[in-house]
């Protein structure tokens, strides 16, 4: 059965009743489980939207969090939440 993931700005969302910061969020993607008891952030965070997502995605998703992979997952995601953050300043 496949989970259709809930997205949502974490501006238009009550981070704190997610248990989460406003610095948490701004500093990178979060993932709550739909109960709020699991909260992934970052690499792990994406990972686990992959699994959710379904198809060959939930495949990367069980891969991302592999030791080797997640050290290689979290470089890649700083770089590219780098960028983000880079693009949002010359455009905003």
């Amino acid at each position: 059965m496949r989970n259709t993931p809930h997205v949502v700005a974490w501006q238009q969302t009550d981070v704190h009743a997610l248990g989460l910061t406003e610095a948490q969020c701004s500093e990178a993607v979060q993932w709550v489980s739909a109960d709020g008891k699991t909260n992934r952030s970052g690499h792990l965070a994406v990972a686990q939207l992959a699994r959710d997502s379904g198809e060959w995605w939930r495949f990367v998703g069980y891969l991302i969090p592999l030791p080797v992979i997640t050290q290689i997952g979290a470089m890649v995601y700083r770089k590219i939440a780098n960028s983000r953050r880079c693009a949002v300043r010359s455009t905003g």
